[in-house]
């Protein structure tokens, strides 16, 4: 009986340590999966605008990931079956569009309506239609209305009225997101930019940005200020090399960076970062590869939008990515790999493209 009783007793003590053995396993692999949770619900509360695109994110592959972060340009007046393939294979956020993949009206809506019905319907569409020196649609009677014209008409409310018919006719098209306004602030008549900004005098261009801003989320289409932090004293374009431009921050808060403050204030939802260089931020990358630029628009701007590069084709740097905003190349068949292989993307990020898509359809 004794024996029996001992036999039980090991018995019962056996299953003790298995279960206690079960349980501290289990609490170990819960603590770890609380410890991996830990960092998206911080993620979450911190930015709890974005709440339910950081879930969604959280759950997608690296590759669908770095798609969010890319937009391109495409060769096609029609869709391709090879361009279809392209972007959905590489799960690209965007396209942006140019005077080649436009013939006229009818062609144009059945290129975006495809690019929506066969890649996603969420997909960007961007285009930079600003007017005067810059237009992509021949056919877009408010082509030769520049920036300068609209300056010197000295109307808020003709600022406003070429902005949303511009942008009504842009969203008529199919296209969801205009690269403008432009928020730079030229010295002089020798800025590359001059022609294509609304004036030299800091007040006024941000009375037009403000106005255009208005009129474009009136119109339902997506801005994109640009060219941060501003062209103004650049005497060359930074599509064919690299403008150095020699101000203190707090020298260009004092003027360039007031119209895009404007822009953030009125909840602008992209900021196109230019390939600048000013030795007082950052003495070695531009400001469109920049960490430094990033925190400039983010932590003392309080800007919550998207950050997206000029076009990275034309400073042959399509390597340097960047991790947080949109990297634009306007050619999809140009080392999009070897970009894609570059980008680490950062879930915030991700979910701030995803939110933009989602809201923009």
């Amino acid at each position: 009986m004794r024996k029996n009783f001992k036999v039980v007793k090991s018995i019962i003590i056996l299953f003790s340590v298995m279960i206690i053995g079960l349980l501290i396993n289990s609490c170990t692999k819960k603590d770890s999966i609380t410890e991996d949770e830990k960092y998206i619900l911080e993620l979450k509360k911190k930015y709890s605008y974005l709440s339910n695109y950081i879930d969604e994110v959280n759950s997608m592959s690296i590759e669908e990931r770095r798609g969010l972060l890319t937009m391109v340009g495409i060769t096609d007046t029609v869709l391709s079956k090879e361009t279809i393939n392209t972007l959905k294979d590489n799960h690209i956020a965007g396209v942006i569009l140019f005077n080649y993949n436009i013939v006229d009206e009818e062609q144009l809506k059945k290129l975006t309506s495809d690019l929506k019905k066969y890649v996603n319907k969420n997909m960007l569409i961007s285009i930079d239609e600003e007017g005067g020196e810059v237009f992509r649609i021949p056919f877009d009677k408010y082509k030769d209305i520049s920036a300068k014209m609209i300056g010197d008409s000295n109307s808020i409310e003709y600022a406003y009225n070429i902005a949303y018919n511009k942008a009504k006719f842009l969203k008529d098209m199919g296209i969801n997101m205009i690269l403008g306004p432009l928020c730079d602030v030229p010295s002089n008549k020798d800025s590359y930019i001059y022609n294509r900004s609304f004036s030299t005098n800091v007040e006024m261009v941000s009375k037009m940005v403000e106005a255009t801003i208005k009129a474009q989320k009136d119109a339902g289409i997506i801005s994109v200020v640009k060219h941060f932090p501003g062209h103004g004293d650049t005497a060359v374009n930074s599509h064919s090399e690299f403008p150095v431009i020699d101000k203190t921050l707090e020298e260009l808060k004092n003027k360039e960076l007031i119209p895009f403050q404007k822009a953030i204030d009125l909840g602008a939802e992209m900021v196109l970062v230019s390939h600048i260089k000013n030795k007082y931020i950052d003495d070695t990358l531009p400001a469109s590869m920049s960490e430094k630029y990033r925190k400039l628009l983010e932590e003392d701007m309080g800007f919550k939008g998207v950050i997206i590069t000029d076009d990275l084709v034309m400073t042959g740097k399509i390597e340097s990515t960047i991790n947080y905003g949109i990297n634009l190349t306007s050619n999809i068949y140009k080392n999009v790999k070897e970009m894609f292989r570059n980008i680490e993307p950062d879930i915030i990020s991700c979910a701030k493209v995803l939110k933009i898509m989602r809201e923009n359809t």
